[in-house]
């Protein structure tokens, strides 16, 4: 069966985030229908924000996946920020790498009141992209987990249908943790 099936309205995310996955994965065919009285925004900041980290990417033993702790605990502080703040939108947590989402998992679970909050209040997941293809939130976390130091071979993830997954599973806001250069 060759029917392939186009999206042409998309009615989920800020235009912000879907522009981009528009323009290069859709060639610019997206009409954006979003109802922006509906999105659950983080108050005075900007929809797609970069927190530079500069960790280390880690192969865990016996393991072909990667890990980043220094992002890890990133992401455990802009979650006790957004806490603190009374941000009252569901958070997903995305990453290219299993032993990455088990890490953010665990890291989390040491602040009880944090993961409560996290898994019971904000519908919070920790997944990779491919355990969050159809779902969504309001606001998105991306741990890209590479550094600048990793062997290319594990930049497989970051093939435009996987990497479109990541960043359109957010509907008001995303935030990307990674080292930037």
């Amino acid at each position: 069966n060759d029917y392939k099936t186009n999206l042409l309205n998309h009615f989920r995310s800020h235009s912000d985030i879907i522009n981009f996955a528009n323009d290069k994965f859709y060639g610019g065919s997206l009409r954006i229908a979003t109802d922006y009285s509906k999105l659950k925004r983080i108050d005075g900041e900007r929809t797609i924000r970069w927190i530079n980290v500069e960790g280390k990417a880690v192969r865990p033993r016996n393991n072909r996946s990667l890990t980043n702790i220094e992002e890890a605990n990133a992401i455990i502080k802009e979650l006790s920020r957004l806490k603190d703040s009374k941000y009252e939108g569901s958070i997903g947590i995305v990453t290219p790498y299993r032993a990455q989402a088990t890490l953010i998992d665990r890291e989390l679970h040491r602040y009880e009141n944090l993961y409560n909050w996290f898994t019971m209040s904000r519908a919070g997941s920790i997944n990779t992209v491919h355990l969050f293809q159809g779902d969504e939130r309001d606001i998105m976390f991306f741990s890209t987990v590479v550094t600048k130091n990793v062997h290319p071979s594990v930049m497989n993830f970051f093939k435009p249908n996987l990497f479109n997954v990541a960043i359109t599973r957010a509907r008001a806001g995303l935030i990307v943790f990674g080292h930037q250069k």
